[in-house]
C-alpha cells in the first residue's frame, strides 16, 4: 500500500514537472507572423538606449559561465587558452506585444546587431589590449512577449595565468577570469549572478591538466571566477622520476663492483655519460623559468655534481687499491677497523681499544696496535663502503625530501 502511494505521487509529480516544461518551451508561429512581429518590434527602437523605462535606475542583467574544454597552458609565459560559453539574460521593457496578435507567438530571434546588449570584456586578457571584448558578431538573441532577452555566446578565450613552476611536475597554477562590462557605469548596468561557473555537460578535461573551479562572485560590473590548474603528473612521474632513480642507483652501484674487474674507472663514467645525457634531455621538458626556479631543477644539479664527485671517489678508491707502500698512519688504520674490518689472523686479546692522542697525530699509544697488520686493499674496501653509505644517502634523501615537502605543501 505504502509503495502504491509512493509510486502514485512520484507519477504526478513528474507530470507536473513536464507540463511546467512543456509551458516554458517558446512557440513561433508561422513565417509571417515572425515577419510581422519583428517588423513592428523594430519599428522606432534604438539600440543606443538601455532597455529600461526609467534610465535612472539601472538595467540588472543576469550572468553565468560554463567552461567546454582546455586547448594550452603555457606555464612559462602565463598564456591559458580555453573555450567557455557565456550566459546573459535580461529584460527589454520597452518590448513586449499580445501573442495573439501573431498567431500565438511567443518568442522571436534577432541579430545582436539590432538589438540593445552589454558589451562584456575580459579584464586579463592575454593580448596586449588592456580589454578584450567577447566577440557576439553573428550570433542571435531570443526575446519573449514579456520583454525577457536571452543571449549565448561561446568562444576561445585567451588570459594571463601566473604561472608557479616551484613544485613541477606537482605544480599547481591559480588563475582567475575577470569578465567586465565595457562602455557602462554601475549606475546603468549591474550584473546579476544566476549560477557559478562550473564545466558545461560537453566539458573534456584536459590530457595534462586538471581544472577546479574555486569561488566565482560578481561585484556590479566584473564577475570574477576564480580556478586552479592542477598538472596530471602520472606520465612525468613515470618517464622522468623512474628513470632518474634508476639511473642514480646504477651509478651508486659502482662501489659494490670488485676492483680486481677492471671495469670500476669505465663503469662510473658510462654512468655518468648516462646521467648527464638523460639530464640534456629533460631539460628540454622542464620549465624554462627562473622566477621561481623549480626544485626539481635544483635537485638535477645536485645529482650531477653528486655523480661527479662519485666519480672522482672511484678512482682514488681504485688508486689505493693499487698502492705497495706501507701504511704508517694509524688514522687510517683507525678508519679500517672502524668500518668493520675483520683481521684474517687470531687476535691475542678479542676486544682491542685505540686510544688516539691529538698531540700525536693519531699516533697509537699502544704496543697491540702497532703490531696490526692492515693492507692498502683493506683501506680501499673500508673506503667501498663508506662512500656507498654517503653516496647512497645523498641521492636518496634528496628525493625523498622533495616528495615529501610536495604532498606537504600541495
Amino acid at each position: 500500500m505504502k509503495l502504491y502511494i509512493f509510486i502514485t505521487i512520484f507519477n504526478i509529480l513528474s507530470l507536473s514537472q513536464f507540463l511546467g516544461l512543456s509551458v516554458t518551451v517558446p512557440h513561433f508561429a508561422t513565417l509571417q507572423d515572425q515577419k510581422n512581429l519583428q517588423d513592428q518590434m523594430l519599428n522606432g527602437y534604438r539600440k543606443t538606449l538601455r532597455p529600461i523605462l526609467d534610465q535612472d535606475r539601472p538595467v540588472i542583467v543576469n550572468i553565468s559561465f560554463t567552461f567546454n574544454n582546455i586547448h594550452n597552458y603555457d606555464e612559462v609565459s602565463g598564456l591559458f587558452a580555453f573555450t567557455g560559453r557565456l550566459y546573459l539574460s535580461w529584460k527589454d521593457e520597452s518590448i513586449g506585444w499580445d501573442p495573439k496578435d501573431y498567431g500565438n507567438a511567443t518568442a522571436t530571434r534577432l541579430p545582436v546587431d539590432e538589438m540593445w546588449i552589454p558589451n562584456i570584456g575580459v579584464q586579463n586578457p592575454a593580448e596586449s589590449e588592456e580589454f578584450m571584448e567577447i566577440e557576439v558578431a553573428g550570433f542571435t538573441v531570443e526575446v519573449t512577449n514579456k520583454g525577457f532577452v536571452q543571449m549565448g555566446n561561446s568562444g576561445m578565450i585567451k588570459i594571463m595565468c601566473e604561472p608557479d613552476v616551484t613544485y613541477y611536475p606537482f605544480d599547481m597554477h591559480h588563475c582567475a577570469l575577470t569578465l567586465n562590462v565595457l562602455n557602462f557605469k554601475d549606475h546603468e548596468v549591474q550584473l546579476k549572478l544566476t549560477k557559478p561557473a562550473k564545466g558545461g555537460y560537453a566539458f573534456k578535461q584536459n590530457g595534462q591538466w586538471n581544472i577546479s573551479i574555486l569561488q566565482t562572485y560578481v561585484t556590479d560590473l566584473e564577475m570574477v571566477i576564480q580556478l586552479t590548474l592542477m598538472r596530471r603528473s602520472s606520465f612525468l612521474v613515470v618517464n622522468i622520476f623512474l628513470p632518474v632513480i634508476f639511473l642514480l642507483s646504477i651509478n651508486v652501484a659502482v662501489f659494490l663492483l670488485p676492483v680486481e674487474s677492471g671495469e670500476r674507472i669505465s663503469f662510473s663514467i658510462t654512468s655518468f655519460l648516462s646521467f648527464a645525457v638523460f639530464i640534456t634531455i629533460l631539460t628540454e621538458k622542464v620549465p624554462h623559468q627562473s622566477n621561481p626556479l623549480s626544485i626539481i631543477s635544483a635537485i638535477f644539479a645536485f645529482q650531477l655534481a653528486n655523480s661527479t664527485v662519485i666519480l672522482i671517489c672511484n678512482v682514488l678508491v681504485v688508486n689505493i687499491y693499487h698502492k705497495s707502500t706501507e701504511i704508517g698512519s694509524t688514522c687510517v688504520i683507525s678508519f679500517v677497523k672502524f668500518m668493520g674490518r675483520k683481521s684474517r689472523r687470531k687476535m691475542v686479546s678479542p676486544v682491542i681499544s685505540i686510544k688516539v692522542n691529538p698531540k700525536d697525530g693519531c699516533r697509537k699509544s699502544f704496543d697491540d696496535a702497532a703490531d696490526e697488520k692492515v693492507t692498502w686493499k683493506e683501506v680501499a674496501s673500508a673506503f667501498d663502503k663508506f662512500f656507498l653509505f654517503t653516496f647512497l644517502c645523498s641521492t636518496l634523501v634528496p628525493v625523498l625530501v622533495f616528495i615529501l615537502y610536495v604532498m606537504y605543501h600541495t
